[in-house]
């Protein structure tokens, strides 16, 4: 369809048909569009899960769609809805009109459906090549899990005596129930997945030996040398690292520790540590001292806070000097105050407070131990990813790399692209809570959190993600909107394109397109 407007030529971009075949007179040219937004769970989640969609199916009851969804970024829904500290809830819209949604708790259930739904294959799939994975934490689970899905035959080598790497011994069981780790690693052994334990990269299989005798390799050894301090008594007996002592109780074995004890530190694993060590027996008073400020402190709030409800004792901007003892076992700690500037940590001056100390453990960061890999004698394809290369971080962002790595492994064996190898496209725009047209809110959607998981992903705002609210179906004068195959289609028949859906959607979903393009 074309007009005169005074000397130029005007081509409309919608209505190319007759007017009359499409019932809506010779004057639409605009109608409406679904363009995808990105919420701000989405922006803040490392995973780049894609949170909207699968808790959309969930409040259709769509388990098994919701995993489909779900295992595109992460193959662990499980394990991430117990350990992760889901930063995206802190991100979410909601929490801008009543409360945030419970995306964790919703997670936990996807992935406990899995496990509870999964049924071991009744064949194997057809593999070609084979690539060898060192270390059988969370990244090297996530690229196993790829890579089988590519159709890669994967085995994985891992020191210890059982797999799960920092999930199995750097993670309390209060933290993550041990029958879900297991679980998850008899579902990767069940679809054909290979795990050797007790197999040491560097002493009993080297990477030259990995590389001859494998298409590729990953290494995702993380970073699992603690990091040792140098002060006056930190040789004694009584003294630990978080990951020794977190790894002793995991596996079992007696830890001796005798209160009170002291956690130096101020992330995650101190945190882990400190409430670890109150389960201990006979340890009835634990305290935590970091050199910042509570704001400053990079450990999870939410960890924090069930700490302190537990009675563990945070000290701030303290900083230790030397630890005191006799008869080899520690008596006190003493401590120094500081003062944080510029981002810099200063020791003041004055006397150290002195803090009774019975055990002191040492949560001060980890590092990878390189000296495993040995020298190459030859060029090889090395891949690498979690902890090794970023240093400690987050389960999720472990998972991140072995998905990427996966994917990188697998676009140089087939020569084409795998997972996550697409050329990104440009990102879609984010849909912060102003954007949100909440007046055409549903009222089924204003209820407060809810104790079942299709309730509360029913109290998603979409945002930016069509969740079948209907506002546009409700607002529109013309009856253009259908309910098409259990979503919302448009009849543009008998669309005017007036553009009141677009104004009415809750979570800025529509946007009308079309408009004059002048020729002339």
């Amino acid at each position: 369809m074309s007009a005169n407007v005074g000397q130029a030529e005007v081509e409309y971009a919608r209505g190319e048909k007759p007017s009359l075949a499409n019932k809506t007179g010779d004057w639409r040219f605009l109608a409406p569009a679904r363009v995808k937004g990105r919420s701000p769970c989405f922006e803040a989640c490392f995973l780049e899960s894609d949170i909207p969609e699968w808790l959309e199916a969930v409040k259709r009851g769509r388990w098994d769609e919701a995993w489909r969804i779900t295992r595109r970024k992460n193959p662990f829904p499980a394990i991430t809805g117990y350990v992760c500290f889901h930063p995206c809830m802190e991100s979410c819209n909601r929490q801008y009109l009543d409360e945030g949604i419970e995306i964790q708790a919703v997670e936990r259930a996807v992935g406990l459906w899995r496990l509870e739904h999964y049924r071991k294959p009744p064949a194997p799939r057809p593999q070609r090549g084979h690539v060898a994975v060192a270390g059988s934490g969370p990244a090297g689970m996530s690229c196993a899990y790829y890579l089988n899905r590519e159709g890669f035959r994967v085995t994985v080598i891992e020191r210890a005596a059982a797999a799960g790497g920092l999930l199995a011994l750097g993670i309390p069981d209060y933290r993550l129930p041990r029958a879900i780790l297991s679980r998850e690693l008899q579902i990767l052994a069940d679809e054909g997945i290979e795990f050797v334990t007790g197999c040491a990269l560097g002493l009993d299989v080297g990477l030259e030996q990995l590389l001859e005798e494998n298409d590729a390799v990953f290494l995702a050894t993380g970073a699992a040398q603690a990091r040792t301090p140098v002060l006056p008594g930190a040789e004694l007996p009584g003294v630990w690292s978080a990951l020794e002592f977190l790894s002793r109780v995991n596996r079992g074995q007696r830890v001796d520790l005798a209160g009170p004890v002291v956690v130096v530190g101020g992330g995650n694993a101190a945190v882990d540590a400190a409430r670890m060590a109150l389960r201990q027996e006979g340890v009835r008073r634990v305290s935590v001292a970091y050199r910042r400020s509570r704001e400053e402190m990079p450990a999870s709030r939410d960890e924090v806070k069930a700490a302190e409800a537990e009675g563990v004792r945070f000290l701030f901007n303290v900083v230790p000097r030397a630890v005191q003892g006799e008869c080899g076992k520690p008596e006190a700690v003493l401590l120094d105050r500081t003062a944080t500037a510029a981002g810099k940590v200063n020791v003041l001056s004055g006397a150290p407070l002195e803090i009774p100390c019975g055990s002191l453990i040492f949560a001060v960061g980890q590092e990878p131990d390189f000296s495993v890999f040995g020298r190459l004698e030859r060029h090889y394809p090395v891949f690498a990813g979690g902890d090794l290369v970023s240093g400690p971080a987050t389960v999720t962002e472990a998972i991140r790399a072995g998905r990427i790595a996966a994917a990188a492994i697998t676009a140089r064996l087939n020569g084409s692209a795998g997972i996550d190898s697409a050329a990104p496209a440009a990102a879609p725009r984010l849909v912060t809570f102003a954007d949100l047209h909440l007046a055409s809110l549903p009222a089924k959607q204003l209820n407060r959190r809810q104790g079942e998981p299709v309730e509360e992903a029913g109290r998603c705002l979409g945002c930016g993600t069509c969740n079948s609210c209907g506002a546009c179906a409700l607002f529109c004068p013309d009856v253009a909107v259908l309910w098409d195959d259990e979503q919302y289609s448009f009849n543009l028949d008998y669309c005017k394109g007036c553009g009141i859906c677009a104004r009415e959607c809750p979570a800025r979903v529509l946007v009308m397109e079309g408009g004059a393009v002048y020729a002339g």
